[in-house]
C-alpha cells in the first residue's frame, strides 16, 4: 500500500514539473509568445506609423510617431486583423488625401521610407518585398512619382549597438543612399565632398554634402528614421565651389556692380553725375538757366511775362484795351455795334 502511495507520488512530481516546464516556471507563455512572434513596420512620409503585425502579417495596432501620423491613424480605424500589405496601401491613399504628397522636397516628390524595426519577425522570407512591391502599386495608382526605400536589419550601424541592443541609426552607406534618392541623382555620377554624423538640437542626422553633374547638393538625413530633413541644391562652375553665372543663381557679375558715381543723371549722358549741367530750359544749351526759360508765345528764348499778347490781334504785346468784342472795328465800342440798342436792330424803341 505505501509502495502504491509513493509510486502515485512520483508521477503527480513528474507530471508537475513538465507542467512548469512547458509554462516557462510559472511565467504567462502568451507573454512571451508576443513578444517573439511580433514585428514593426515604420511608414515615413511627413506623418510616421508604426505598424505592428503578427506572425501570420496581420495588424494589431497603428501607432502615429508624430502629430501628423497620429492625425492619419485617427482618421483609419478599421485595421485591425488586416493583412499589413492592405493596410500599407490605405494609409498611402489617406496620406495623399490629406495632401502630403502635394509638397517637394527640392524639386521633387516625397519619398516613401519602409523601415523594419530591429528585432521584428518576417512572417515570410519575401516580406519586405511584398511590402515594398504593395506600397509601389499604390503609388502607382495614385500617380505620385514618390520612390520606395526600405529600411531593413542590415541598414543599421553596428557600432551603435549597446548592451546587447541593437542599434538605432541606420549606417552611412543608407543615409546617401536616401539622399541620392530624394535628389534624383544617380550613385555613378555622385561624389561625396562632406559627410558627418551630428546632433542638430538633440536630433541625430546625417550631414551630407555632394555634387553631380555640375550641381552642389546639401542634405540632412535622420539618422534613425530615414527621412531627408533638409535638402537644398545650387549649381556650380566647372572645377569651383563657387556658384556659377546662371539666371538662378547670380543675377549679376562684378562687372555689372552698382556704383552709383558714374551713373548719369545728366541730359547729356557723359557717364558723370553732374547735377548743374542739366539744362530745365527750352533751348537746351546744356546750362540750367532758369531765367533763360520762355514762357511767352513768341518763344524768343527770354522769359518775358510782358510780350504776350492776350489780345486777337496777335501784334506781340499783351494790350487788354484793343480787345475788340465788336464785329467790326476790332475796338470794344459797343455803339457801332449790334449790342446798341438804339441804333440796332435790337432797338426796342
Amino acid at each position: 500500500m505505501k509502495h502504491k502511495k509513493k509510486l502515485l507520488s512520483a508521477v503527480a512530481s513528474m507530471a508537475c514539473m513538465s507542467v512548469l516546464l512547458l509554462s516557462g516556471c510559472g511565467t504567462d507563455p502568451s507573454d512571451g509568445a508576443a513578444l517573439s512572434e511580433s514585428g514593426t513596420l515604420i511608414l515615413s512620409v511627413n506623418p510616421e506609423i508604426e505598424i505592428t503585425y503578427n506572425s501570420e502579417g496581420k495588424v494589431t495596432a497603428l501607432t502615429g510617431v508624430n502629430e501628423d501620423g497620429e492625425a492619419i491613424v485617427a482618421s483609419y480605424p478599421d485595421y485591425v486583423g488586416k493583412e499589413c500589405d492592405v493596410v500599407l496601401q490605405d494609409l498611402i491613399i489617406e496620406i495623399n488625401e490629406a495632401g502630403y504628397f502635394t509638397e517637394e522636397v527640392d524639386g521633387h516628390k516625397k519619398n516613401i521610407v519602409l523601415q523594419l524595426e530591429p528585432g521584428s519577425i518576417l512572417p515570410e522570407d519575401d516580406f519586405l518585398a511584398n511590402m515594398s512591391a504593395s506600397t509601389q502599386q499604390a503609388v502607382s495608382d495614385l500617380s505620385l512619382g514618390s520612390q520606395i526605400l526600405m529600411i531593413d536589419d542590415d541598414d543599421y550601424d553596428p557600432a551603435y549597438a549597446k548592451d546587447g541592443s541593437p542599434s538605432p541609426y541606420i549606417t552611412l552607406a543608407k543615409a546617401q543612399e536616401i539622399a541620392l534618392a530624394q535628389a534624383n541623382v544617380s550613385a555613378a555620377d555622385a561624389v561625396f565632398e562632406d559627410k558627418e554624423f551630428d546632433h542638430d538640437d538633440g536630433t541625430p542626422v546625417f550631414e551630407l554634402e555632394f555634387t553631380a553633374n555640375g550641381v552642389e547638393y546639401e542634405y540632412d538625413v535622420h539618422a534613425v528614421s530615414g527621412k531627408v530633413i533638409q535638402a537644398q541644391h545650387k549649381a556650380v562652375s566647372s572645377g569651383s565651389k563657387k556658384p556659377a553665372s546662371s539666371g538662378q543663381t547670380n543675377s549679376g557679375s562684378s562687372q555689372q556692380a552698382s556704383n552709383y558715381d558714374d551713373t548719369d543723371y545728366g541730359p547729356n549722358n557723359d557717364g558723370v553725375t553732374d547735377y548743374n549741367d542739366t539744362d530745365y530750359g527750352p533751348n537746351n544749351d546744356g546750362v540750367t538757366d532758369y531765367d533763360d526759360t520762355d514762357y511767352g508765345p513768341n518763344n524768343d528764348g527770354v522769359t518775358d511775362y510782358n510780350d504776350t499778347d492776350y489780345g486777337p490781334n496777335n501784334d506781340g504785346v499783351t494790350d487788354y484795351n484793343d480787345s475788340a468784342y465788336g464785329d467790326s472795328s476790332q475796338d470794344s465800342n459797343y455803339d457801332d455795334g449790334d449790342s446798341n440798342y438804339d441804333d440796332g436792330g435790337s432797338d426796342y424803341d
